[in-house]
């Protein structure tokens, strides 16, 4: 790896403070420039709207940076002490919908509980008594039915991935 990239995250986070700044400084001097305008006469539209709209660019390339930053952050961490969580894993979801590019980052299936996951809360549920036999006995079958299911789409799709010269060399032999 190259310096650049073992610290890309220190780089990003270094132009996101050094943008933010910007952002504030430029703002600053804005209000008071207009404020000059106001006070000494002048062309206050001229005035406010140009620091309005560098005060803009300046916060777009802190957010543009930001964003950089956490999605480093995010590919670069593990999270196996994160906790799995159906509604964190859902809001993420949706999150990852409505901006494309984080599906790289996979957040949503991080969080996704697992089906062994599952089995084992309804287990400890049934366990301290939050269950019946009768209850317990029909949420670990949909569970396993939803486990065999997700197996089965799995095959499907591996098998629709598979070229047609592989299938036919399978069937040849």
């Amino acid at each position: 790896m190259t310096w650049l990239a073992e610290n890309r995250h220190w780089l990003l986070f270094a132009a996101t403070v050094l943008s933010g700044l910007s952002t504030v400084g430029v703002a600053v001097v804005g209000v008071l420039a207009t404020a000059s305008v106001l006070v000494t006469g002048g062309s206050l539209l001229l005035t406010a709207g140009a620091f309005l709209l560098a005060t803009l660019l300046c916060g777009g390339l802190t957010l543009i940076f930001a964003t950089g930053l956490l999605s480093t952050l995010a590919s670069r961490a593990s999270l196996p002490s994160v906790p799995r969580n159906r509604r964190a894993a859902s809001v993420l979801s949706g999150l990852e919908a409505a901006v494309p590019p984080l599906r790289r980052l996979g957040l949503a299936d991080r969080l996704e509980p697992t089906v062994e996951d599952r089995r084992a809360r309804l287990t400890e549920r049934y366990v301290d008594g939050e269950l019946s036999e009768r209850e317990f006995e029909a949420r670990l079958d949909s569970l396993l039915d939803e486990r065999e299911n997700r197996q089965t789409a799995r095959g499907d799709r591996d098998a629709a991935a598979t070229p047609d010269r592989e299938v036919e060399r399978e069937r040849g032999r």
